[in-house]
């Protein structure tokens, strides 16, 4: 009985396919995982915060009352109020100097600007790393003109690791009107429609990735 087999041209051309197809495919793929685990994430530690707040207003009373301003001093006493209620895996203080907690690296807005050493750089940004491996930090009000906007939150969901930019990995929260809030919202002062887009800071992202649940605002042209 005669047999048939592949040719060696054959194998080749089927190999060359399939590493085509590979090459299109799973970079796809790998982002997919990425975006949907930044959703999680995101969303867990969103409410780690949200429940550390809570505690801690319900031992030292609302934030309002804390006396914090816009300077070092504030960002410790903040810490020291929600620190007791934090999972740490590593208390940075300050100042970072080790990059533990945040990348030594300059932070990117969406659209590719440098945003610069931000929350090494800063004094008044107090740093921490959670054991669910997300890092936060925070600051006091920005000015005596908003007076509601009480503490800025920055969260970066795989702490130090890249990619570090506004909307991919790293996104704001705001302490005002009695509750935690994702910038981004249409009456905050970073809406998402300008300042969730490729072209813009990616500011405004944390709100409209935890309304959708999803990140397809990366995929807007």
């Amino acid at each position: 009985m005669k047999k048939t087999a592949f040719t060696l041209a054959e194998v080749l051309i089927t190999l060359g396919i399939i590493g085509i197809v590979a090459a299109m495919t799973i970079p796809t793929l790998i982002q997919k995982n990425f975006e949907k685990q930044t959703v999680t994430k995101l969303r867990e530690t969103q409410s780690i915060l949200a429940q550390t707040l809570r505690m801690a207003e319900e031992e030292y009373g609302d934030p309002t009352g804390w006396g914090i301003k816009n300077d070092e001093a504030s960002a410790i006493k903040i810490a020291n109020y929600l620190k007791p209620f934090f999972k740490i895996a590593t208390d940075c203080g300050t100042k970072d100097t080790k990059y533990a907690c945040v990348t030594k690296n300059s932070y990117k807005q969406l659209s590719g600007t440098n945003h610069g050493e931000y929350a090494v750089s800063r004094s008044d940004c107090y740093k921490i790393a959670l054991l669910n491996g997300s890092s936060i930090w925070w600051r006091g009000p920005y000015s005596d003109e908003i007076p509601d906007k009480m503490i800025t939150f920055w969260i970066d969901v795989n702490g130090k690791t890249q990619p570090n930019v506004y909307g991919k990995d790293l996104f704001v929260f705001v302490y005002e009107k009695n509750s935690i809030r994702p910038l981004g919202a249409p009456d905050s002062d970073s809406p998402w429609k300008t300042h969730c887009t490729l072209k813009s800071t990616g500011w405004g992202c944390a709100y409209l990735l935890l309304q959708n649940q999803n990140m397809n605002y990366l995929h807007n042209k």
